[in-house]
């Protein structure tokens, strides 16, 4: 089964990741329309890649009969509308993670992919990483786990990217209504989040959780089977870029730090231990395509000391979670990251927050 998909969003994930894995898995899927609200990054986009419907609005994609499903890879404010828009017109639908920015806009996400019969799938590529999975094959084998690392400690896409690939980016065309009412929406997302007077440490640390921390973290309750059962305490710094947390899994604690800094280096991973086991596996910046990833196995004992790495894996997180896309709507295989499961994130980050919020006040009455 071949599906006509539509992309709502020409950005730099759309052109980097989603439309060249598209064309390579052109016998699962045919790129048949895109929509984007920069009329120059419509039309340069679609040129390249040969894109013969091309449409001013998402509404108009989205009442194309042709269309079998829709990729979301817009702004994640409008995430949730888009997509509820996509299941209403009877397509199924890939969200690029975040599924959304509020609690109460995934709900109504939520609801409305259960009175469908729609696919509805949310894009978090690192939980479909080969590495990852052999790691969640390992630890029905593992110990009882005394303690886990996660860590995202990254410089951005750009600098890896602007090495290798060029970005089409609006030419100052998109209409100065859809930037206002975009940003206005945003803003009110923001406030129902954090807090209409909350400082903007706090605000940018929130943008960063559902930007980057929502990869591992969404991966270590993947990993580990589920949410902690508290956050034991969080500390944002670096105007929100820095964030470190514990986590309490009851017989375990689970660190997470993250840093968005200058320094040309991609340190992301999970290391999970148990009293005479480790396992560790590290992501590579995704926008440098098929770059190996590896997982190391360690366990010792009284007079011996046994590592086996697993891999390098060249396979593209990307492409595997656009084939489990398909799967899922072609053969009705599992769907692994449904919106369901992105409001565990959003609670997590809520109480992440909320232990920061405390801290920032704490430190300021000294």
């Amino acid at each position: 089964m071949r599906l006509r998909v539509g992309l709502v969003g020409l950005g730099e994930v759309a052109q980097l990741m989603h439309i060249p894995t598209l064309h390579k898995l052109r016998e699962q899927f045919e790129l048949a329309a895109v929509h984007d609200v920069s009329p120059s990054v419509l039309q340069e986009v679609a040129d390249h890649w040969q894109v013969a419907k091309r449409y001013d609005t998402a509404t108009a994609l989205l009442a194309d009969p042709a269309i079998d499903a829709v990729l979301i890879l817009s702004p994640d404010q409008h995430h949730g509308e888009q997509a509820r828009a996509a299941i209403a017109a009877g397509k199924h639908v890939f969200i690029e993670k975040p599924a959304c920015l509020t609690a109460s806009d995934l709900d109504e996400l939520v609801a409305a992919e259960a009175a469908s019969d729609r696919v509805v799938m949310i894009g978090y590529m690192r939980r479909f990483a080969p590495a990852f999975m052999a790691a969640k094959q390992e630890l029905q084998n593992f110990e009882a786990i005394s303690y886990v690392r996660v860590r995202d400690v990254i410089c951005e896409g750009p600098w890896f990217f602007n090495q290798t690939d060029k970005v089409v980016t609006p030419k100052g065309d998109i209409p100065a209504d859809l930037i206002d009412q975009s940003r206005a929406l945003r803003k009110a997302m923001m406030d129902a989040m954090c807090g209409p007077d909350s400082p903007a440490i706090i605000r940018r640390g929130y943008e960063v959780m559902t930007g980057l921390c929502s990869h591992s973290l969404s991966a270590m309750r993947d990993l580990l089977g589920g949410s902690p059962t508290r956050v034991i305490g969080a500390q944002l710094s670096q105007n929100g870029e820095q964030l470190t947390a514990m986590f309490d899994y009851g017989s375990f604690t689970a660190i997470y730090e993250c840093l968005i800094d200058d320094i040309a280096r991609f340190d992301a991973g999970i290391e999970v231990f148990s009293k005479n086991k480790r396992l560790h596996f590290r992501y590579n910046t995704p926008y440098l395509r098929n770059l190996p990833m590896t997982l190391e196995v360690q366990e010792s004992t009284a007079d011996s000391n046994l590592v086996r790495t697993l891999g390098p894996f060249h396979k593209d997180a990307f492409q595997i979670e656009l084939e489990a896309f398909h799967a899922c709507v072609a053969s009705g295989a599992p769907n692994r990251t449904p919106p369901s499961d992105s409001k565990r994130d959003i609670e997590l980050f809520s109480k992440i927050l909320a232990s920061a919020r405390s801290n920032l006040a704490e430190t300021s009455s000294r």
